[in-house]
């Protein structure tokens, strides 16, 4: 397997450079101009994604600096090659809070050794002020992690791990290991059985749906790293915080016996779920008692709206309820 890791600026989408999605981290150049070559890696175009990274620090030209092919584990090339094809190039990126992360990849794709120019630039590259790439791949090999998801933890300081330049080429245990789990991950595919739908206004029923829907967002979010807490007798607005390293989300969990995605909240968990916090998500389960379905639900500051994990461009419908405290003064 071929691969190389390539260390960006952090976004929530790489769809631009904008109000909402501006890009953090990623060097002097994007501290002093406000703004990175990478903020359109994930930008689909014709079929294809145009990837970038500054190969060296200090550069102040996107074109300055060259990505030594003969380094790629198991690519082969010699330093006369001028790409090298079939890289599993792992982007990487240093969360707001810190700690450097896994964001995504390209499968397959090609590595250029010099900067490349469009011959006519994507409307939105030329927008942002992008006139080339580095690297190319298939829309349809190209993933973005969702935020939440971005637990793969690339060390830093650590002997065999990555350094200071952007482009790292892994050869270390560390690097292999990082890259084979990755590799997986992108080969990985979920498969989730719809059930019938089933109503039970039971007590006990609706208890053992919730202690089922709470199992599975603890499972899924300890499965990518998270160290877990229940604070559902607190009464703070959520049911669950998942910390890792500096990043600490609060966890509303909603479960439902049968597949319509529909819940309620109460004042106190709308007032939580209102304030549209970066770190609080609304976790609504599924088919909790029979084959869980988990929907996770953030919100989005790029999108300026909530977000639905299982299916991409899902929105959601809020009907707001009006509730009152009557006394009788008798």
């Amino acid at each position: 397997m071929k691969y190389l890791f390539c260390n960006t600026g952090w976004m929530e989408s790489y769809q631009g450079n904008g109000k909402l999605d501006k890009i953090l981290g990623g060097g002097s150049y994007v501290i002093e101009e406000g703004m990175g070559h990478e903020v359109c890696n994930f930008h689909g175009y014709r079929g294809n994604v145009y990837g970038y990274v500054q190969p060296a620090r200090g550069h102040r030209s996107a074109s300055e600096g060259s990505i030594k092919l003969e380094n790629i584990v198991n690519g082969g090339a010699s330093k006369n090659d001028e790409l090298i094809k079939d890289v599993l190039v792992i982007w990487t990126a240093t969360r707001p809070e810190g700690g450097t992360v896994v964001v995504g990849w390209y499968k397959e794709a090609t590595v250029y050794r010099e900067y490349q120019y469009f011959k006519s630039a994507p409307v939105l590259h030329s927008k942002n002020g992008l006139e080339g790439y580095r690297i190319i791949g298939r829309s349809k090999n190209a993933m973005l992690l969702p935020v939440d998801e971005r637990v793969i933890q690339i060390p830093r300081k650590t002997k065999g791990g990555i350094g200071q330049s952007n482009v790292w080429y892994g050869d270390s245990k560390i690097g292999r290991e990082i890259a084979i789990e990755v590799n997986k991950v992108a080969g990985g595919k979920k498969i989730c059985p719809k059930p019938e739908s089933v109503r039970n206004i039971d007590p006990e029923h609706n208890s053992k749906v919730e202690k089922n829907a709470i199992k599975a967002v603890w499972k899924y979010y300890e499965d990518l790293g998270y160290t877990l807490e229940s604070v559902e007798k607190d009464n703070v607005g959520w049911d669950l915080e998942a910390s890792q390293n500096k990043t600490k989300l609060r966890i509303e969990v909603k479960g439902l016996s049968g597949e319509s995605p529909c819940i309620e909240l109460s004042p106190n968990e709308y007032k939580a779920w209102s304030e549209k916090k970066r770190y609080y998500r609304l976790a609504v389960v599924t088919c909790a008692l029979s084959s869980p379905r988990l929907h996770i639900c953030r919100y989005s500051q790029e999108e300026g709206g909530w977000q639905v994990s299982s299916h991409e461009g899902a929105t959601l419908k809020v009907v707001e309820k009006v509730a009152a405290q009557v006394k009788l003064n008798i």
